[in-house]
C-alpha cells in the first residue's frame, strides 16, 4: 500500500531518510505524548531502519516524489535503533521514525 504524508501542526522535526535522502518531517515523542496522553493512535509501521526491502511492502510516498519502505512494527534493533517520533500518514494514523547509532555507511554491514 502507498503512503502519503499528511501534513499536522505537531511535524517540527525533520528527519533525513537514509535510503532515499528525503527530508521528512515528524512529530516528537515528547510532543505525541501532549497530544495523544492516552496514546489512541495507530501505528502502521517503521520508517529509517537497516533492513532489507521487499517489493511487497507498504511504502511512504515523500514530498520531493521518492518512496520511503515501510517496515512493521517491531522490525528495529534494540539497543542500536530506537523510535525518534512519528510522522502522520492519516488523520489519527502514524509511522514510527527510526533513528540508529550507525552511521549510513554501515549499513550493509548490520542489515539483517
Amino acid at each position: 500500500m502507498l503512503y502519503q504524508i499528511y501534513r499536522k501542526k505537531c511535524h517540527t522535526q525533520v528527519y533525513t531518510e537514509k535510503n532515499s535522502r528525503s527530508k521528512i518531517p515528524y512529530c516528537t515523542l515528547k510532543k505525541m505524548k501532549e497530544i495523544y496522553p492516552d496514546e489512541n493512535f495507530v501505528i502502521i509501521g517503521e520508517i529509517g531502519i537497516f533492513a532489507d526491502t521487499s517489493n511487497f511492502q507498504d511504502t511512504l510516498l515523500t514530498d520531493d516524489g521518492k518512496l520511503v519502505p515501510i517496515f512493521p512494527r517491531g522490525s528495529l534493533t534494540k539497543p542500536f535503533e530506537w523510535i525518534a517520533g512519528y510522522v502522520a500518514v492519516g488523520e489519527n494514523t502514524y509511522v514510527a521514525v527510526v533513528k540508529s547509532i550507525f552511521p549510513p555507511f554501515l549499513r550493509r554491514l548490520f542489515a539483517v
